[in-house]
């Protein structure tokens, strides 16, 4: 009878370590999922950026151009 329970105590020591190991490597997974998460937003507010510059700078040029009194240098 102490063999089975020695045996069982060995095989749920066994399921623990599995388990522990099963978790380490989740923890792991969630973050390298969360630095690549961090890096793709990083990259879509620099996009967003360079977006709302290039916007800003053709409302500009056409608010120059629309006020520009000398017809020479209008479009």
């Amino acid at each position: 009878m102490r063999v089975i329970a020695a045996i069982a105590a060995v095989a749920a020591l066994g399921l623990v370590a599995c388990t522990e190991a099963e978790v380490d490597q989740a923890g792991a997974d969630v973050e390298a999922a969360a630095s690549d998460a961090g890096e793709a937003i990083g990259e879509a507010a620099h996009e967003t950026g360079e977006a709302v510059e290039g916007a800003v700078n053709d409302a500009a040029t056409a608010v120059e151009h629309a006020t520009d009194d000398n017809p020479a240098t209008t479009p």
